[in-house]
């Protein structure tokens, strides 16, 4: 059927499982092409191993399935700061929808408690091949403002030129609130045992 299509319309390329001498079966794809030669017409067969690639292809689904399920928020910028992925954890914690931040920078979520210099630190850190860590505070579509624990680190290729930024962030503003109300707690019972002493 393959050829008789392959010899109808010219050429044909479709997806099939081949056999190596050894037995065993790998993907292929095939490029059926119709050829004339001293008038006999024939069928030349270009036959590609697609191991590899469907290898690469299950990796790459399965990375980001795990990014997608995350409980971190994982954001993905061009090299000029534009966001072009965010993962439904980062819709999550912020409040904006996918939609809403991509093509945007991230800026968005600039708090105003941070001064230029935090920012421009940051942005030498990355821009110069280096990884970020730090806390920072940011803001929600609604306005709450947030903590968190930001690793951001720049994405190379090849040839070493930085094409994007790779952010991996968690949202650590109950902790840092349960750790004051210890915190607090602690204080009021010290004073109560100094009071009681006294």
């Amino acid at each position: 059927e393959m050829m008789e299509t392959a010899m109808r319309t010219g050429s044909h390329f479709f997806e099939w499982t081949h056999q190596r001498l050894t037995g065993e079966l790998f993907p292929a794809t095939i490029l059926l092409t119709r050829i004339d030669i001293e008038g006999q017409t024939m069928l030349q067969a270009t036959v590609r191993d697609e191991t590899e690639r469907k290898r690469a292809d299950t990796e790459r689904e399965r990375l980001l399935m795990a990014i997608e399920q995350s409980a971190e928020m994982i954001s993905v910028t061009d090299a000029q700061g534009a966001i072009v992925y965010v993962n439904p954890a980062f819709e999550a914690v912020t409040g904006y929808a996918r939609e809403e931040v991509l093509g945007r920078n991230s800026r968005l979520l600039k708090s105003g408690v941070h001064d230029q210099t935090f920012y421009r630190t940051l942005w030498e850190t990355i821009s110069g091949g280096r990884t970020f860590r730090g806390r920072m505070i940011n803001k929600k579509k609604d306005g709450t403002l947030y903590t968190e624990e930001a690793t951001i680190s720049p994405v190379l290729d090849a040839t070493g030129v930085i094409t994007s930024y790779v952010a991996a962030k968690r949202d650590i503003t109950q902790n840092l609130n349960l750790e004051a109300q210890l915190l607090q707690a602690q204080k009021m019972e010290g004073i109560g045992r100094l009071a009681g002493g006294v």
